[in-house]
């Protein structure tokens, strides 16, 4: 990628990280005439969320498979602003399939026709849950009852119910009565796959707000989907796009070695290089752990930021598995107990047409498997594929690849809420972005937009012309 020139003059804005949460905050603040700088330490822009092609299939490669939902209104008017909306795949009704040992396939899903409203349509899903008792059908709706309880405190300007803050999912499902077939089947694969993190550790006030919109919205808020293109096709490259028709500029190898802070405002950055880049303002869209070294003493002292650095990362693996022809039928599915969470299919996604076929295999908080060798994870991926898609058993693998994101989440722990800082720091001009910061989500996407789209409606108002 080359660098978008800029037409000259201090920037009114800088963006430190070029992923989800900067690229919202830097296009946000473009659209509105901004003259933004964009400064990325990689080579690239993407951070945890990008794509490339594999150069022995042709094939594009996401460091990290993400399911979106059609309740991301911030991601979907993020690429609304991109033009890219139509890159985003979502079902036309919520279809989740769950697949047992042996090949069994289940499947949740709305009621097409008679369409119904929310939440009697999700009742109706309910009623007809896969692999369940008819008794443990109808005990899924006290959770749902218990979301739109929480729902309604929320709404009426409360806070979150501190016993949701102190349970974790594991306990809170416990204290609804949910069976260990319902959890096995439903709330587990939800709650691991949406929070990335275990549930006899997961907090169940990161829980709520998913099964919120899954719950209580609107039929289209409840779909998922995935890219028909790379993430980086997705988001990066058309922001950079974006952002060079506004004659915005994005420095990639550009690492921020400090914040500048004077007078308890922010006045700029200092490079690795040691060049200081002036401007009014500055939204830090950085890693948790790397906000504490990026500011000066005095500041990272600060009781606002005391929090930060009791936050853990939960890693998540992907198993990219190609084999000469298509060994699986469904775009994505759960896989009920295995120890690979979701297989996804990634014929309908960019690369190459023709070539080798691949699935990808995902296990989030995958603490008990970032360790292991690359062999050994292939072999426990391929066992789950034969496993649950018995007549992949037939197919020649050509190619593997493995990517570990040990630091692909913060963990939605018990307690976390309590750390993440919001937007507004306690120093003018100076903003956080990312999806580890105050947004009442799980570390998400739509999060990290939401945050960057926070960042940019506050830096607008303090620093643009």
């Amino acid at each position: 990628m080359t660098a978008v020139t800029h037409t000259g003059g201090r920037p009114d804005v800088i963006v430190v990280g070029g992923g989800f949460a900067g690229l919202a905050a830097a296009t946000a603040l473009a659209e509105q005439d901004a003259r933004v700088v964009v400064l990325e330490g990689r080579p690239y822009l993407g951070g945890r969320a990008r794509s490339w092609l594999d150069p022995e299939t042709g094939q594009v490669v996401d460091n990290g498979q993400h399911l979106f939902m059609g309740c991301y209104r911030e991601t979907l008017r993020f690429l609304t602003r991109l033009g890219t909306r139509e890159h985003l795949a979502l079902q036309p009704r919520l279809a989740m399939h769950l697949i047992d040992r042996g090949g069994q396939v289940g499947t949740f899903s709305l009621p097409a026709l008679p369409a119904l409203p929310a939440p009697v349509d999700r009742l109706a899903a309910f009623l007809r849950y896969p692999g369940l008792s008819m008794t443990e059908r109808w005990g899924l709706t006290r959770v749902a009852r218990a979301v739109r309880r929480e729902a309604r405190r929320c709404a009426a300007g409360g806070d979150t119910d501190p016993v949701l803050e102190r349970s974790t999912v594991a306990g809170w499902l416990d204290q609804l009565g949910q069976t260990e077939e319902a959890k096995r089947r439903l709330w587990y694969p939800v709650s691991i796959s949406a929070l990335n993190e275990l549930p006899n550790r997961a907090s169940a006030a990161m829980l709520a707000p998913v099964l919120r919109e899954a719950f209580l919205g609107g039929a289209d808020d409840a779909r998922l989907g995935v890219p028909s293109v790379g993430l980086s096709d997705l988001y990066a490259e058309p922001s950079a796009h974006y952002l060079r028709q506004r004659h915005c500029t994005i420095r990639l190898r550009s690492p921020v070695r400090r914040v500048v802070i004077e007078n308890r405002r922010c006045a700029g950055v200092v490079l690795g290089t040691g060049e200081r880049v002036n401007a009014g303002a500055v939204v830090l869209a950085a890693a948790h752990s790397d906000l504490l070294d990026l500011l000066p003493p005095v500041a990272a002292a600060d009781p606002g930021f005391a929090g930060v650095p009791a936050l853990e990362w939960s890693p998540i693996l992907s198993v990219y598995l190609w084999f000469g022809g298509p060994v699986f039928d469904l775009p994505f599915a759960a896989l009920v107990d295995g120890t690979w969470h979701w297989i996804f299919d990634r014929r309908g996604i960019g690369g190459r047409e023709g070539g080798a076929q691949g699935v990808t295999l995902v296990c989030s908080a995958a603490r008990h498997l970032v360790d292991r060798s690359i062999e050994s994870l292939v072999r426990s991926a391929l066992d789950d594929l034969h496993a649950f898609v018995p007549e992949s058993r037939r197919a020649t693998l050509r190619r593997s690849l493995v990517i570990k994101e040990k630091r692909a989440t913060f963990s939605p722990a018990c307690g976390t809420s309590a750390l993440r800082p919001p937007p507004q720091t306690p120093y003018d001009g100076l903003y956080l972005a990312g999806d580890w910061t105050a947004t009442g989500l799980p570390a998400t996407i739509e999060g990290a937009v939401q945050s960057g789209h926070a960042c940019a409606r506050l830096a607008a108002r303090g620093a643009v012309s």
